[in-house]
């Protein structure tokens, strides 16, 4: 191959790099990182492995199941405490550059130059980049499409293969309850190769795949920490399918005109026809591919891997036919176009089904209360906060405890009967006024507050106290001792 072909792969691969990348720098929108320095701050360096809850009020004896992920939390604190908010939002691009790297490595890398991959990298990019968000789960997103890479190319167990994979669950398990999906894939592996190469067939050397499981026991939950993911399914997750936008299948309705999604479903319709053109029905990279798919469609928050893993399964057949080279012109255009948007995603952000991604590198203030936060701080009244879902990390990591709720909860009960229930109906609301004594709602502005308008509008005692772009705070303040139904009974001291 010629330098001028080796440079213009090289230039092409760096664009698309540049362009993916362009959709992981904006600010700080994830609650739950938030939680993870908590947790770190209040658990982990203290030393403290235990597993009551002391952030809530509203459920005195609740069991909080962090262990599983403990590392993911040390990171994260340990880079916060050297580069603050910018230096997550570093992390995440770091943990999704590793992503984009290993696919674009993947060989044949010379179908990085052709258009049809580029297309379909385009829309894997569209389709992931909403959970391009800092999170744990950044981990077994990575994990995944590093496992696929690493499977594709060998048929047989061999001592470097069987260390990476030993290495890598025993890292999975400490950041991370995503390991089963590796499991899944690796159990692919083995079974095509079963059935399709003789030689795979040394049980002795199937034996040593009982390795990364034996070392998956070195974690401080032990047996505990393995069973964790499949109990979680099992049981959470039937419910957080029900209330929670991220664990609904990409199929649901919510998601119908979403562009993230409907790059998604491009991708997979494209990916099924070079499947069918190849006739490689029974190959393992559609076996890949098909998992990568069924995954995907069960859950949202699996489509970002998912689209990764795909394309990374059906690079070699990524070529058009016939005509094989546009204008050089014309590929100059669209590759210049391609850069222009990344630059211009670097410098001003972009929009996506969450909103407008702003280009700076601080909190996002349409994520977080930050106004209503301090003037709760400096003027509290009697009685106990309510605050929704998204918004109960920021309160622990600002110390503005207890509270009633935030995205740890592991009860279903309480998260189907109270978090989900206050929105049922105004009778339902003011029970669980009376119940835990609230006089003040910190709700968000652009989600829960169009159900607390509809519950709160004949009640004029409830008024707004102050806002910002994320969140209403809302006191009770009767003009008068009348005794209305929405009085809150058993007036509690304000937040600590």
């Amino acid at each position: 191959m010629s330098s001028f072909a080796l440079a213009r792969g090289s230039r092409i691969s760096l664009i698309l790099f540049l362009f993916a990348t362009s959709f992981c720098v904006f600010a700080l929108q994830s609650g739950d990182a938030l939680m993870y320095l908590a947790l770190a701050r209040d658990f982990v360096l203290n030393g403290d492995w235990s597993s009551r809850d002391p952030y809530l009020y509203s459920l005195p004896n609740a069991e909080l199941v962090w262990q599983h992920e403990y590392l993911s939390y040390l990171i994260f604190y340990a880079v916060h405490a050297v580069f603050g908010f910018p230096g997550l939002i570093l992390l995440k691009t770091v943990l999704w550059g590793a992503v984009f790297l290993t696919v674009l490595r993947a060989e044949p890398r010379q179908r990085n130059e052709s258009w049809l991959w580029i297309g379909l990298w385009v829309l894997a990019v569209l389709a992931g980049s909403f959970r391009f968000i800092e999170r744990a789960s950044l981990f077994s997103d990575l994990f995944c499409v590093l496992l696929v890479s690493w499977l594709l190319p060998r048929s047989r167990i061999d001592r470097g293969l069987l260390l990476r994979i030993s290495l890598l669950f025993l890292l999975w398990i400490q950041v991370h309850p995503g390991f089963p999906l590796g499991w899944a894939l690796v159990g692919l592996w083995t079974l095509w190769h079963l059935i399709h190469t003789p030689s795979f067939r040394d049980y002795k050397r199937l034996a040593w795949l009982s390795l990364p499981l034996a070392l998956m026991f070195l974690n401080p939950l032990g047996w505990e920490g393995i069973v964790y993911p499949i109990r979680f399914a099992l049981n959470e997750a039937r419910t957080l399918k029900e209330f929670n936008f991220e664990w609904l299948p990409s199929y649901h309705p919510l998601f119908r005109f979403a562009p993230e999604t409907l790059a998604f479903w491009a991708l997979s319709g494209f990916a099924s026809m070079i499947v069918i053109r190849e006739r490689a029905w029974m190959d393992l990279r559609t076996w890949f591919a098909l998992f990568a798919f069924v995954a995907a469609t069960q859950s949202v928050r699996f489509v970002p891997w998912a689209s990764f893993v795909m394309i990374t399964a059906i690079k070699p057949w990524c070529e058009l036919r016939g005509r094989r080279h546009f204008g050089v012109k014309l590929e100059y255009a669209a590759l210049a176009l391609i850069l222009a948007l990344s630059l211009k995603n670097f410098t001003t952000g972009y929009k996506s089904s969450s909103g407008q991604r702003l280009a700076h590198l601080g909190l996002d203030p349409k994520f977080f209360p930050e106004t209503t936060t301090e003037f709760l701080r400096q003027r509290p009244i009697p009685g106990r906060l309510y605050n929704t879902h998204d918004f109960g990390s920021y309160l622990i990591w600002r110390k503005m405890t207890p509270i009633f709720h935030h995205g740890f909860v592991t009860d279903m009960r309480f998260y189907r009967e109270e978090v989900a229930g206050v929105f049922q109906s105004q009778e339902r609301f003011l029970e669980l006024v009376r119940r835990h004594g609230w006089t003040m709602l910190l709700v968000e502005k652009h989600g829960a507050y169009r159900y607390f308008h509809r519950i709160l509008s004949p009640l004029p005692d409830w008024k707004i106290v102050a806002e910002d772009e994320s969140s209403y705070l809302i006191y009770y303040l009767p003009d008068s001792n009348n005794g209305r139904d929405e009085s809150p009974q058993n007036s509690r001291s304000g937040q600590q």
